[in-house]
C-alpha cells in the first residue's frame, strides 16, 4: 500500500469504530492495520488493545497485541501497563531474545521520565544497554538489538556515545548493507558531526538502494553543493526534480544556486561554455518564480517574493 492508501484505510476503520464504539473485530482490523504497515499510533492501539484484551477470547492472537499495547504504552508513558504487557510476555515466552529486547525498549523509556532523578536515568539507560549488547554478544544478527543500541547511544548525546553510535551503526550495516534507512541515519549522524565527505559516501549508498526516491538524491546533491562538488550535485538536483518536479521546492532553489555558483568567477566556466547549465538556471528559476507567483498574500512566504523577483531580475 501507498502511504495514501494506508492512511485512507486507516481513517475509514476508525469512522466505522466511531460509528460503533463497542466494534470489537473493527478494532482487531485496526491493530492488524497499524502492525502490518507499522504505521505508529500508539493514542489508537491503546483505545483497541484495552478492551480486546479485557475480553479474555482472543487465544495466541493475545500476544501479538499484548507487545502492540506494551510498545505504545511507553511511548504513552503508561509505565504500569506496560510492565503488565511485559510479565505476561516474558511468562508466555520466558527464553525469548525478542522479549529481552522489549525490556531493554522498558528501560530505555523509563530512562526518559523526567519524573526521575538523573542517577535514576542513567542507571536505566545503562540496563538498557547492558541487555542490548548481551543479545548482539549471543546472536550477532540481531537485527533489533543492534539498532536498539544505536539509538540509545545516539540518544546519550555525548561527543563520545555519538562516536560509538556511528560504529555500532557502521558494524551493524556491514552485516546488513541493504538496509537503506540505516545508511540514511548514518548520513544523518555523520551531518550532526559535520563530517561531510562521510556523509556523502552514506547518501551515495542510499541513492543506490532508493534510485526513484527524490528525497535521497536531494539530499545528496546538499552535501556535494556545500563540498564545493556543484558541478555533480547539479546532476543530483537534477535527477531529484525529474523524480518530483511539483513539489519539490528545495530542489529548485538548490539547483538554482547551483547553477549559478558554477557560472560565478571563481568556478572557472565562463558564460558561454556551459549550455546545459543556463538551461537549467532558466528552469529552475522559473519554477522557483512560479512558486512564489502561486502563493496567496497571507501565505507563509509572500512577504518574501519581492525579494525573489528582485534576486532574480524578475
Amino acid at each position: 500500500l501507498t502511504l495514501g492508501k494506508m492512511a485512507a484505510e486507516l481513517e475509514g476503520l476508525e469512522a466505522a469504530l466511531a460509528r460503533s464504539k463497542d466494534d470489537l473485530p473493527t478494532m482487531q482490523q485496526i491493530l492488524n492495520h497499524v502492525r502490518n504497515n507499522r504505521i505508529r499510533r500508539p493514542d489508537l492501539v491503546y483505545k483497541c488493545a484495552v478492551p480486546l484484551l479485557s475480553r479474555g477470547w482472543l487465544g495466541n492472537a493475545q500476544w501479538d497485541i499484548r507487545e502492540q499495547l506494551f510498545l505504545a504504552a511507553l511511548d504513552l508513558h503508561k509505565f504500569d501497563l506496560a510492565e503488565e504487557q511485559f510479565k505476561a510476555l516474558s511468562t508466555r515466552f520466558p527464553n525469548s531474545m525478542r522479549v529481552r529486547g522489549l525490556e531493554g525498549m522498558k528501560y530505555e523509556a523509563q530512562a526518559t521520565s523526567m519524573a526521575l532523578m538523573e542517577e535514576q536515568r542513567m542507571q536505566l539507560a545503562e540496563k538498557a544497554m547492558s541487555i542490548y549488547e548481551d543479545i548482539v554478544a549471543e546472536d550477532p544478527c540481531s537485527v533489533t538489538a543492534r539498532k536498539r543500541k544505536v539509538a540509545a547511544l545516539r540518544s546519550r548525546g555525548t561527543e563520545e556515545d555519538m562516536r560509538l553510535a556511528i560504529m555500532s551503526l557502521n558494524e551493524y550495516l556491514n552485516i546488513y548493507p541493504t538496509d537503506g534507512d540505516g545508511w540514511k541515519e548514518l548520513a544523518e549522524m555523520y551531518l550532526e558531526q559535520q563530517q561531510l565527505e562521510s556523509a556523502r559516501k552514506a547518501l551515495e549508498e542510499v541513492v543506490m538502494l532508493q534510485p526513484v526516491s527524490y528525497l535521497p538524491h536531494l539530499k545528496l546533491a546538499e552535501v556535494l553543493y556545500s563540498l564545493d562538488k556543484y558541478a555533480l550535485a547539479r546532476k543530483y538536483y537534477a535527477q531529484s526534480l525529474e523524480l518530483n518536479p511539483h513539489k519539490n521546492p528545495r530542489a529548485s532553489l538548490g539547483m538554482l544556486l547551483c547553477t549559478t555558483a558554477i557560472e560565478s568567477p571563481k568556478s572557472g566556466k565562463s558564460k558561454q561554455g556551459d549550455e546545459t547549465n543556463t538551461q537549467l538556471f532558466d528552469l529552475s528559476r522559473q519554477m522557483v518564480l512560479g512558486r512564489y507567483a502561486a502563493l496567496k498574500p497571507n501565505a507563509p512566504g509572500a512577504s518574501l517574493a519581492p525579494l525573489v523577483k528582485s534576486w532574480l531580475g524578475a
